[in-house]
């Protein structure tokens, strides 16, 4: 799914440890780069992608046709209960996460005392994470199955929600907390279902749910996969396909539609393998594809071979949607490649200047008083040290006048309050209409049994649109606090540029030349890692917002109820010994009444709690946004620091220079003219295997090469 993401960077680790064992590369260039912290950056940046689907969709299959293993129960019955992550390990166990204290469990061996396997991995699977124990979904928090699958070697981690639209209420609010925390969803589809009323309303919700869970502004990080291509003809497919573009229609503009059959996809992928022998697939009445040297017939039972692996997955077209997401997830963290990358480029070119002006101050100190030109360097090192400090300074003032403002401008606690603040008044309002709308619809369907299921139906509707509103809110609060932060970084940078002119004008006045360009003044690096600070943040303080009416429902309900004597000779006589019977009568008029008064109550209760959130939505964002500042500012301030102590060093390498004789500088300037030869040649020799990987193109992956087995 990462092919070139995963050799991209993997290159990269290799120039790291090149450039570290070079005797041509000052390591002191090395330490005072930002190359170190960029490299763990892109060795820990992780890719989490969440399948959400119906019940009976073939979520389990679909998963399991991306890992290429019959790992997950594909038991229509055994419905996934339990938040079950896929994550990267050499070794097979699973570990088991309870509500309760936090508890772990981990499993790494079978009631017999062996290595788990996936067949017996799987057994465990099966008794933890499905509905067949009721009890699982109340005691276990998640389950995170670790396996040495390649798809997920580069920390891509695959999230089994709970099935949607199920028997089960409380499905449905874990799903809704995963998405937040996820690179991406995928919605799966089953084709009969997508025309339905129910299902049109719910996956609409679920959409906006995960388009406001996201910073994307265009949805592209949710992928829609429309299952069973082998099951339903080419109509029934094409049908679903515009039904569901329908269904997204003023939602996402460009939706992410891929037809796959999960089945088809998990067979080829176990008998490409060696997972399943051919007899098992020939057995497999299910399995027929059209003939690879005649498409418009088909094969099947004995006609397919082993050779037919790959046939088997193209038909599933699987590939086509693990490249999508592939290029998507590459994308989102490209930065991090851009940024070693930056580094790498700068640790070369800043090595070569600082050998070019070496060579440069060397030749032009030969016939020069020792004396003289130290006292150039002290002063030139004694000023460079002054631009360093005033530059800090300023860089200081800038991020503080950010934080909390100034003559010119509101600091980011004001602005942001007062974004919160008129936003609130207007979802308050929002709710009122939204609420009234809904229960003078749904009321007059009320009798006695139907009335907490309306009622409650009522109120999560009017939550649902509420969180929405919520979400939609600390979204454009993000999105602003992005823009005010690139805005600063963009500020941050054109002050380090004054900083350069000034050092280089520094240079020349004391030394007569520049120093060439050694070390960067560059702080668009920081833009990646920062939006993905903000974006981990974003998906951290985002939290759903709902409320329980059952017993104030009940309450109503039992108001409504009261109680009338029996009639009839006999009850009246019992009546005289003051023994007579009563049965209970019901007043739907008041009880429609005491409902009235509820859905008022509990109108006015939201709009109080909405203007009462506005703390708990403005503190966690604005201190979020200025510990981010705070991050940037130390960011920078390294970078500033690193240039000047790189700088340093070169001057103070000059000095030690200056007690050689003549013999001894000219020696050292051919051993530097050397060093600089086999330093373009490592720098050459980077850039071509740089531009090879990228400009592998898409119809290379797309025609792949076996995945290697596991």
């Amino acid at each position: 799914m990462l092919e070139r993401y995963t050799q991209t960077k993997k290159f990269l680790l290799q120039v790291k440890k090149e450039l570290e064992k070079s005797s041509h590369i000052d390591p002191y260039i090395i330490e005072n780069s930002m190359l170190e912290q960029e490299i763990v950056r892109l060795e820990h940046g992780n890719f989490k992608i969440a399948l959400v689907a119906p019940f009976s969709a073939g979520k389990s299959t679909f998963i399991n046709s991306i890992i290429g293993k019959d790992l997950l129960s594909m038991d229509i019955r055994a419905e996934t209960s339990v938040i079950t992550k896929i994550a990267y390990s050499e070794e097979i166990r699973i570990e088991v996460t309870y509500f309760e204290n936090n508890k772990v469990d981990v499993f790494e061996r079978d009631e017999q005392g062996n290595a788990l396997t996936y067949d017996t991995c799987k057994e465990i699977l099966q008794k933890i994470t499905t509905v067949r124990d009721q009890t699982n979904e109340e005691r276990i928090q998640q389950v995170i199955v670790y396996c040495p699958l390649d798809i997920c070697r580069d920390n891509v981690e695959l999230i089994d929600t709970p099935g949607l639209f199920s028997r089960h209420e409380k499905h449905e609010a874990i799903t809704n907390n995963i998405i937040p925390q996820v690179n991406a969803v995928i919605f799966m589809i089953d084709p009969d279902s997508v025309g339905e009323e129910h299902f049109t309303e719910k996956i609409r919700n679920y959409v906006k749910s995960a388009k406001t869970s996201s910073l994307e502004e265009d949805g592209r990080h949710i992928y829609f996969v429309i299952n069973k291509i082998d099951v339903f003809d080419e109509e029934d497919i094409a049908k679903a396909r515009r039904e569901l573009e329908d269904v997204l229609s003023g939602l996402i503009l460009k939706p992410n539609i891929h037809e796959v059959s999960a089945y088809f996809g998990m067979r080829g992928k176990q008998l490409l393998t060696k997972d399943l022998d051919i007899q098992t697939i020939q057995k497999d009445r299910k399995i027929s594809i059209p003939d690879p040297e005649d498409p418009d017939y088909t094969i099947a039972g004995k006609q397919i071979k082993e050779e037919h692996a790959q046939d088997i997955i193209k038909f599933s077209k699987i590939r086509k949607l693990e490249i999508a997401l592939g290029d998507y997830l590459q994308s989102k963290n490209q930065y991090l490649i851009s940024d070693v990358v930056g580094s790498i480029r700068s640790v070369l070119s800043d090595t070569i200047h600082k050998l070019e002006f070496e060579i440069h101050e060397i030749n032009g100190s030969i016939n020069e008083d020792k004396a003289v030109y130290i006292q150039k360097i002290n002063n030139l090192k004694a000023e460079i040290e002054e631009i360093k400090e005033g530059t800090v300074q300023q860089i200081n003032s800038l991020v503080t006048k950010t934080i909390v403002g100034g003559i010119t401008g509101a600091s980011l606690d004001n602005q942001l309050t007062e974004e919160i603040e008129d936003k609130l008044v207007d979802i308050s309002m929002d709710i009122e209409r939204e609420v009234f709308k809904k229960w003078s619809r749904a009321k007059v369907r009320i009798d006695r049994y139907n009335a907490e299921e309306i009622v409650q139906a009522t109120i999560l509707d009017a939550e649902e649109y509420l969180v929405q509103k919520v979400k939609e809110l600390v979204k454009d609060l993000f999105l602003d606090i992005q823009k005010i932060i690139a805005s600063l970084i963009s500020e941050i940078q054109e002050q380090l540029n004054l900083v350069t002119e000034k050092l280089e004008a520094a240079e020349v006045k004391n030394l007569g030349t520049r120093m060439e360009k050694i070390g960067s003044f560059n702080v668009e690096n920081l833009v990646g890692s920062t939006m993905k600070k903000i974006e981990t943040e974003f998906s951290t303080i985002i939290v759903s917002i709902a409320k329980d009416c059952q017993e104030k429902v009940q309450g109503a309900y039992d108001n409504s109820i009261y109680e009338v004597k029996k009639g009839g000779f006999v009850n009246w006589f019992k009546g005289l010994f003051g023994s007579a019977e009563y049965e209970e009568r019901f007043d739907l008029f008041q009880y429609k009444k005491e409902l009235d008064r509820l859905i008022n109550d509990l109108t006015d209760t939201m709009k109080v709690r909405v203007m009462d959130s506005e703390t708990a939505v403005a503190t966690p964002i604005i201190e979020m946004s200025k510990g981010i500042v705070k991050d940037i500012n130390s960011e920078v301030s390294t970078i500033i620091n690193n240039v000047v102590k790189i700088k340093s060093n070169v001057l103070n390498s000059l000095i030690a220079e200056m007690n050689s004789n003549k013999e001894e500088k000219l020696a050292s300037i051919l051993k530097k003219q050397k060093k600089i030869s086999s330093v373009s040649e490592i720098s050459h020799r980077f850039e071509g295997n740089l531009q090879q990987l990228q400009q592998e193109d898409h119809t290379h992956e797309l025609q792949q090469h076996e995945p290697i087995p596991q």
